[in-house]
């Protein structure tokens, strides 16, 4: 039999009575750890002292013990099995000291029931202190969760949802009075006054959402705007929580939290982003307009100065045959003044090509890719060119310069052999494909903080509510496409990518 440590307190006068008693437990296998005390100072001393797992009292008449010692006990607060012993057992005796609350009661000449006592009441003390000690972690842990929901920016609460449709708050925090105007206690018996207090535009979204998660048991969120009491302030709040099946019902838990400043700050930036595409707008309209007036005024004034100096030039040589000399030097003048016409031309393109007012986008690319093959030696393949894309000035000017940043960003970065083109007709929208061959797009080029190429791409692009996919790899090349609704919106919220590439 293994062997059990036991700490005994024995409360005993008789040397003899507690000789039998510690053989009893010797001989039920355990080991004693035991003090003996006759009276009420020692057995005191011993309780503030010393742990024991048992207390064993005799109940002699003429001695310390019986319920005067059980009754010092309760004073400390133990919850130490306490068994009296006696030498003889009497039925009163024994029912009053059980209701005093006294574990158990053992004549003194029969010891036999001494070791299966001791056992139970053992057992018996170990689940009242694993009890406690459940009780004690619940109530820490209710502390807790009170502080937590205490210091919540909103409310937690409980909702039902009945199978007849009727909600209910069956727990409601104390985060209801400053997130809706009113007390916990009073949505807690009357949850009509929530769904009063929803804003009309929202309240559907909110029964739908509410309708879903009950029938699919998915996490309810929600977000709406509620009109809290007394003033009927208007608050965004979200609702977030999870449901379960209770019977017929189901029961959501979950918090709500006041995101009204989260909403006023997003509708401040998408005003000022708004604000700020406008303006950008502008700004594009304006060079624009400015590229348009000073080319017409190269193309018409420069052009036509030059075009009479030339004739000016023409008639002078024809009068110099007889001087060579000043004849060669004219000759001489003419050619530079051919090849400022020629500059002035193409200043006058660039800034605004005379084939996009006249022939269309198409004409306009395809009169881009090869001046820019002969300008640069790199190969501009033109392979789908739908000529019956058509679209207004403002997207044509807008392709247009995409198009010419993308050779421009060619020209400077990709160490490209071949540009292909293609711009088509889709369903919904115009789409141009530009395609190079090259190095590709590397992190560390995407990352430069002051590149604005791509991203000026991707904030034209956004003005008319299109939409810009680039791939790249390094070493396989890059594809710019750029999609054009054939009903562009203006001032369209851009493509969350476009800040990530420059």
């Amino acid at each position: 039999m293994a062997t059990k440590k036991l700490r005994v307190l024995l409360v005993e006068s008789s040397e003899q009575d507690s000789q039998n008693i510690l053989a009893k437990l010797a001989a039920g296998g355990y080991a004693l750890a035991q003090q003996r005390v006759q009276d009420e100072p020692d057995m005191r001393q011993a309780l503030l002292t010393q742990p024991f797992d048992v207390i064993l009292c005799s109940d002699d008449p003429n001695c310390f013990g019986g319920l005067d010692a059980y009754r010092l006990l309760q004073r400390f607060k133990l919850d130490i099995p306490f068994l009296l012993l006696a030498r003889e057992l009497k039925e009163e005796t024994i029912i009053h000291t059980m209701q005093e609350g006294v574990d158990d009661y053992i004549l003194k000449g029969g010891l036999n029931r001494l070791v299966p006592s001791i056992e139970h009441n053992l057992r018996e003390a170990r689940v009242r202190r694993e009890y406690r000690e459940a009780q004690a972690a619940l109530q820490e842990n209710q502390t807790r969760m009170h502080a937590f929901i205490a210091d919540l920016p909103g409310m937690a609460y409980q909702i039902v949802l009945k199978d007849k449709g009727e909600v209910s708050f069956p727990y409601v925090s104390e985060g209801c009075f400053p997130l809706l105007g009113i007390e916990h206690q009073e949505l807690i018996g009357d949850a009509s006054l929530f769904a009063e207090m929803i804003h009309p535009e929202d309240a559907g979204t909110y029964l739908r959402s509410m309708l879903s998660s009950a029938k699919k048991l998915t996490f309810w969120n929600w977000e709406g705007r509620m009109r809290t009491r007394p003033k009927g302030e208007i608050k965004w709040i979200n609702l977030r929580c999870s449901p379960r099946r209770v019977g017929e019902a189901v029961q959501w838990e979950g918090i709500m939290l006041n995101i009204t400043q989260s909403k006023q700050a997003d509708a401040a930036l998408r005003q000022s982003k708004q604000q700020l595409r406008e303006f950008s707008t502008h700004i594009e309209e304006a060079r624009e307009q400015e590229r348009v007036a000073i080319a017409r005024e190269v193309h018409d004034e420069l052009g036509s100065l030059l075009t009479a100096t030339r004739l000016d030039i023409a008639w002078l040589v024809s009068r110099l045959k007889d001087q060579p000399v000043l004849e060669e030097k004219a000759r001489s003048i003419e050619d530079l003044v051919q090849k400022c016409t020629r500059s002035a031309s193409n200043i006058a393109r660039s800034l605004r090509p005379s084939a996009l007012d006249t022939f269309g986008i198409v004409a306009a690319i395809e009169s881009e890719a090869k001046e820019f093959a002969q300008r640069t030696g790199i190969r501009c393949v033109p392979e789908v060119m739908d000529e019956s894309v058509s679209v207004s000035p403002h997207v044509a000017i807008t392709l247009f310069r995409i198009f010419q940043e993308a050779l421009a960003n060619i020209t400077k970065h990709a160490q490209a052999q071949t540009v292909t083109i293609a711009i088509c007709n889709l369903d919904t929208c115009v789409s141009m494909t530009v395609r190079d061959d090259g190095r590709g797009i590397h992190d560390a080029d995407r990352a430069k903080p002051r590149s604005f190429g791509l991203r000026g791409i991707f904030e034209r692009v956004a003005q008319f509510g299109g939409e810009v996919k680039l791939e790249s790899a390094p070493g396989q090349g890059t594809r710019l496409n750029v999609r054009i609704p054939h009903l562009p919106e203006q001032n369209a919220v851009p493509d969350s990518q476009g800040a990530l590439f420059e």
